[in-house]
């Protein structure tokens, strides 16, 4: 019996806006592919998810992967507070699980300076979860194990009562051999669907 339903945050409870921003910053074309090659498309956006270096040094990181755009990738991240939108629905989803008697937690990959610009606004469903783990606590990303032992430990959770909603296949892997059912999102009625077949009224 599914009593836990523990949530991804980027592209299921909030968009992840980062080429709205490049393009509202002027970086277009070449530009625009450039410095998404540099940033968000590199292992070392996973390394700033992970926030185990300072902030300064995961800059330098980003620059050195095209030190001729280092100008457009310091305005990027000058204005990534602007790159997470909190979905229409998240909030009431939440807020009805919970009512519903369900235990809602969140499972992320989330940077630490990502989280402090975006908290009070992307981020102001948090007070009506159970519990957290983001990767900038434990220094694990999704797919590692350790971060899905981290939630496990944490809240003591039983795998044959969590349901895990991810929209990468990837970070599902793992958790299936736990004993987690699990559920990729690719959109908000498809994930309600899928609930409903393991017995969870999330309307």
């Amino acid at each position: 019996m599914i009593k836990n339903i523990i949530l991804d945050v980027g592209m299921v409870l909030v968009d992840f806006c980062w080429a709205e921003v490049l393009e509202k910053l002027g970086i277009t074309g070449g530009d625009f592919e450039a410095v998404a090659d540099a940033t968000v498309r590199t292992q070392t956006w996973n390394e700033y998810d992970r926030s185990a270096k300072p902030d300064e040094e995961l800059l330098a990181d980003l620059k050195a992967n095209a030190p001729q755009y280092a100008q457009q990738i310091q305005l990027f991240w000058d204005n990534m507070s602007g790159m997470i939108r909190q979905y229409p629905y998240t909030r009431q989803w939440i807020t009805s699980l919970k009512e519903k008697g369900y235990r809602v937690y969140i499972l992320s990959n989330y940077s630490r300076r990502t989280y402090t610009l975006t908290r009070e606004e992307g981020l102001n469903f948090l007070p009506l979860v159970d519990g957290t783990v983001f990767s900038f606590e434990t220094c694990h990303i999704k797919p590692e194990k350790e971060i899905y032992h981290d939630l496990m430990d944490r809240f003591g959770l039983d795998p044959k009562e969590c349901v895990f909603i991810d929209d990468n296949a990837a970070n599902l892997v793992y958790p299936k051999e736990l004993g987690w059912s699990t559920i990729q999102f690719h959109d908000f009625a498809q994930v309600q669907a899928e609930l409903k077949a393991f017995g969870v009224d999330s309307d």
